[in-house]
This record gives C-alpha cells, sequence and structure tokens, in this order.
C-alpha cells in the first residue's frame, strides 16, 4: 500500500509513499472513512511520494473539507509540483506563496 493511517497522540498521519494514483483511490478513500477519527487533527506526510495524480489530490481536496485540521507539514517537491500544475494551491496548502 502507498498510504497508511497512525494515530499519534490526538492527531491522526497520513502518509502517502512512492506512486499514490487512481489506483489506489478506492481503497485510499475506504481507509480514510474508516480509518480517522471525529475531530482529530490530520497531517499529511508526502515526504518519500514519487508521484501522485489528480484523482488524490481531488480526494485530499475533499478530506480538507471534512476535518477540523488538515496540515501538509513540509510538503516534498513532488507533491507541490503536482498541486502547482493543478491550480490547488489554495484549496490544499492555504496559499502558502513562500512554498
Amino acid at each position: 500500500m502507498p498510504f497508511s493511517i497512525v494515530n499519534s497522540q490526538g492527531r491522526q498521519i497520513l502518509k502517502l509513499e512512492g506512486a499514490v494514483t487512481i489506483r489506489d483511490a478506492q481503497a485510499l478513500a475506504a481507509k480514510l472513512g474508516e480509518g480517522l477519527e471525529d475531530g482529530a487533527p490530520v497531517e499529511v506526510d508526502t515526504s518519500g511520494l514519487e508521484d501522485i495524480d489528480t484523482c488524490i489530490l481531488q480526494l485530499l481536496t475533499s478530506l480538507r473539507k471534512i476535518v477540523p485540521v488538515l496540515s501538509f507539514d513540509n510538503p516534498s517537491e513532488t507533491f507541490i509540483s503536482a498541486v502547482d500544475r493543478r491550480g490547488l494551491r489554495r484549496e490544499l496548502l492555504n496559499a502558502r506563496e513562500g512554498l
């Protein structure tokens, strides 16, 4: 699996590694549906990400709407590049211009 969810100290960490593509979208959506705790912040770790497609970025955009806090601490260059190519910086990275 190119993704995992770990609960740690009142927060949830969604780790994306390798290539996360449309082939993983259904499983990722199901895992998020069953694995997220209500009201807990979610941090997305993209440090090991090699490729991500639009479908997964759309899933993350939807996730932002249903969790109280969604953060991308130290997003990888691969992630930032994919976000920028699709014009989703404001939606996913809160318009952090310094990246």
